[in-house]
């Protein structure tokens, strides 16, 4: 895929049944509906899966009883320049200390982390999902906060850790207006400056939706 001469790095999971969900939330299931081969006049299919599957955004209402709903945000909010960080493969507990050592330059705005997750979706298929996943502390997350970036995104189903009490990571982003975008694919991005396009589903009301998303890279 090319936007303009520069080509695009798609990070979106595919999804399908070979897709984990989050523990509790719907099986994924895309079902043919209508099929030529069996005499119908087009192909079509049935999507069964939740607001939250796969490559995916968290809106404030998703936490928070007051926040804002997902089709109340600006575009332009999930788009626009960003920066990719890699974290050690042997973290598993983003830490200040780890986002510091990161690169991430000063007037950073929208913050991609690539850890030890994006090298899950090497795994052969179906995946399943797995409690040990890298996520971002709460330390981490006052860190991002306090400087001034507006949307992190994350390499698995959830932006903190799956032990993580009372979804408190969540809460502080969601309730400081970050946004958060989950479930990426970045095996093949290597860290630096992009263009970030993402594009959720308008859902009326949403906490969440799926996202296509993809990076062009800057000079």
């Amino acid at each position: 895929m090319r936007f303009g001469t520069t080509p695009l790095i798609d990070i979106t999971l595919p999804v399908s049944s070979d897709l984990c969900p989050w523990p509790g939330d719907p099986p994924i299931e895309v079902l043919p509906d209508a099929s030529m081969e069996a005499g119908d006049p087009c192909n079509t299919s049935r999507l069964t899966f939740g607001s939250h599957t796969g490559t995916h955004v968290d809106a404030p209402w998703h936490f928070l009883p007051d926040g804002t709903p997902l089709d109340q945000i600006a575009l332009d909010r999930w788009c626009g320049p960003c920066f990719v960080a890699h974290v050690p493969a042997e973290v598993r507990r983003i830490m200040p200390d780890h986002l510091g050592d990161a690169g991430i330059p000063e007037g950073t705005r929208r913050l991609l982390l690539r850890t030890a997750n994006s090298a899950r979706w090497d795994r052969p298929r179906p995946w399943h999902f797995d409690a040990s996943y890298a996520g971002v502390g709460m330390e981490a997350a006052r860190w991002i906060v306090e400087h001034g970036i507006q949307l992190i995104g994350i390499d698995y189903l959830s932006i903190e850790p799956y032990d993580e009490p009372d979804h408190q990571v969540h809460r502080h982003l969601l309730g400081n207006d970050v946004l958060i975008i989950e479930g990426l694919d970045l095996r093949a991005v290597a860290p630096g400056h992009y263009e970030l396009m993402c594009l959720p589903l308008r859902l009326a009301r949403g906490d969440g939706a799926p996202a296509r998303v993809a990076l062009r890279p800057l000079p």
